[in-house]
């Protein structure tokens, strides 16, 4: 169960990071660290799950210090495994009502911060190819497929994380999924990119970063004061990271369509992407795709109000076999 409220009380985000610099980078070698620590960030972010293995491992990629978790199931027979992709700006302690519901279904999970994101080392919130994003996926790929064996390994992306999905599937074009690839709000072009795209053409030669606008395209007030609350999220836009995203959405529209099945949840009411273009874009790339469109939904698809995560995961578990290994 998740804790009633997140963004309560101390969390020490500086000595966690600080704990996280000495261990060894290696996916197989799980922390040992400073109990009080982790406890403090697992109360913080609403991740006091019982019955289960909580384990937290450092592995190199992309030149950073990559911070990935694994939640395990002991109280039950994990049937089935999932990676999650977080968005931008985001990490794993925001993801805490979509860890419960699969650890729920009996499903582990295996989650990571990106670089410049979260626990992991990196520019803030910058990167300077998508590729670089793509290249830490396949490293937590590998350990997750390990992991899972002959068990179903699903996909979760939202927004950015949504858009890596897509890219790294593109890219491994002799594999197919063992699970359900399942996209929420996923980014291909930002909300208004044709006005945005000037600003920042102005920004570029003037400035490195633009503040972040932090105003809510939400509308669960828990999340949001979690936000405000979070010592891990960024405070700047950087002016290269939408570079990096321009060139890999003008890379992915480029692509032939696809048979990959996805299935894609998306809010009427989202800001944050450029929701009628992306679809159309998706509609046309993936043949295969399923669409649910939530008239009320914002962007923030795992932190929505339980009313619209309710009917998310209704629809998910109408139309998905969790237990079924894909080959």
């Amino acid at each position: 169960m998740l804790t009633e409220a997140r963004g309560l009380g101390q969390f020490d985000d500086a000595s966690l990071i600080h704990a996280l610099a000495t261990p060894p980078l290696d996916a197989s070698t799980w922390c040992t660290l400073d109990a009080r620590l982790l406890k403090d960030y697992d109360r913080f972010y609403g991740l006091q799950f019982i019955g289960l293995d909580r384990h937290l491992a450092l592995i190199e990629c992309a030149g950073e210090r990559i911070a990935m978790q694994a939640f395990v199931p002991t109280s039950r027979t994990v049937r089935a495994w999932a990676v999650v992709c977080h968005g931008y700006y985001d990490h794993v302690g925001l993801y805490g009502p979509l860890i419960r519901d699969l650890l729920l279904r009996d499903i582990a999970v295996v989650t990571f911060d990106q670089p410049g994101h979260g626990l992991s080392t990196g520019d803030r919130a910058n990167i300077a190819d998508f590729q670089q994003y793509v290249d830490v996926i396949e490293v937590i790929h590998k350990f997750a497929a390990k992991s899972a064996l002959d068990k179903p390994l699903h996909w979760f992306g939202q927004s950015m994380g949504g858009a890596l999905v897509m890219e790294y599937w593109q890219q491994r074009k002799l594999e197919k999924p063992t699970g359900e690839l399942v996209l929420l709000a996923p980014l291909v072009r930002p909300y208004a990119w044709p006005l945005m795209r000037w600003a920042f053409a102005l920004a570029k030669a003037t400035v490195k970063a633009r503040p972040r606008n932090m105003s809510s395209n939400m509308q669960n007030q828990e999340f949001v004061r979690l936000l405000a609350a979070d010592p891990l999220q960024a405070k700047v836009l950087p002016v290269s990271w939408v570079q990096a995203m321009v060139k890999w959405f003008n890379q992915f529209e480029a692509y032939p369509s696809s048979t990959l099945p996805l299935n894609i949840i998306q809010g009427y009411e989202d800001r944050t992407v450029s929701f009628r273009h992306n679809l159309r874009v998706l509609k046309r790339r993936y043949l295969n795709a399923a669409i649910h469109i939530i008239p009320a939904a914002r962007h923030h698809l795992v932190n929505e109000v339980p009313a619209i995560y309710a009917e998310i995961w209704a629809w998910l578990d109408d139309l998905c076999d969790w237990y079924k290994f894909k080959s």
